[in-house]
């Protein structure tokens, strides 16, 4: 198999032509408007998960819902929602528009958290928002693999992957820094609501640029791949059958029986009837 077989080892590759191969993929990054806008949303929603997990949650898990294990069981709830959604995504989700299936579980999973948390006391209804929430998160990722895969040529995957990354990861590591200054400075709270309120402005994107419109594009472009080739694949069976029966017909025609040369007879008269003697 060529897939199996023994590859050249790879040649060490310099700093320069290391710099310049990421330059390449931001470049490309950078110009291209679904990708740029992919980032930019991911990247903001990246640093306030990060706050929410590492700061919000654990303070307020402390102070109202009990200590560490219903924090576990939050972060629980929500990483088996997230395996849910994502099979369940694998399951149905090309029936639906990628676009729409983002937007709204960005929606579900975002806002909601923050609000619950803030407003409604108790380990119940925050464990229901928690799974419904990462059932709705765990469709993002295969969405977003399935577009990079569309939007990047084959022999830019790597470079192009590598800036999607650093750029999804970039804002993390200030994310748990922000949530603590907000708590200390205004409360937690009033911490919770203004991440919450800033993570729905970011998950507004999709439905207000008209960049993240080519989400869609490669969902239309494999349907029409797949009615051309179920048009061609009808036109080679209608083919066929003509052939065959034109094969049926000559086969027929050679096993009939063969005319005569001179052509059909003229009926010969009727004898004479013999003379009566008397």
């Amino acid at each position: 198999l060529p897939a199996a077989a023994p590859r050249k080892p790879v040649v060490p590759v310099s700093a320069r032509a290391y710099r310049a191969e990421l330059g390449e993929g931001y470049r490309f990054l950078l110009h291209h408007r679904l990708l740029l806008a992919i980032v930019l949303m991911v990247m903001v929603t990246n640093g306030l998960d990060q706050g929410l997990s590492s700061v919000l949650l654990p303070v307020h898990a402390e102070r109202h819902l009990g200590g560490s294990v219903q924090l576990g069981l939050l972060t629980a709830l929500f990483g088996g929602g997230a395996l849910v959604g994502a099979l369940l995504y694998g399951a149905v989700g090309d029936r639906f528009s990628r676009r729409t299936v983002f937007a709204v579980s960005f929606l579900v999973c975002g806002l909601p958290r923050f609000l619950i948390a803030a407003f409604v006391p108790g380990v119940s209804p925050l464990a229901v928002t928690m799974a419904a929430s990462g059932v709705a998160a765990g469709m993002l990722n295969p969405i977003l693999t399935t577009v990079t895969y569309e939007a990047v040529p084959d022999e830019l995957r790597s470079r192009v992957s590598g800036a999607l990354t650093a750029g999804v990861w970039v804002v993390m590591p200030l994310g748990g820094l922000a949530a603590g200054c907000l708590v200390e400075g205004v409360g937690l709270t009033a911490a919770f609501l203004v991440t919450g309120g800033v993570y729905f402005l970011a998950t507004l994107s999709p439905l207000v640029f008209p960049a993240w419109r080519g989400m869609d594009e490669g969902t239309a472009a494999d349907k029409r791949t797949v009615a051309d080739e179920r048009t061609a694949a009808d036109r080679a069976a209608a083919a066929d059958e003509r052939t065959a029966a034109d094969r049926a017909t000559a086969t027929d025609e050679r096993t009939a029986a063969p005319l005569s040369s001179a052509g059909p007879r003229r009926p010969t008269a009727a004898p004479a009837e013999p003379s009566r003697h008397p």
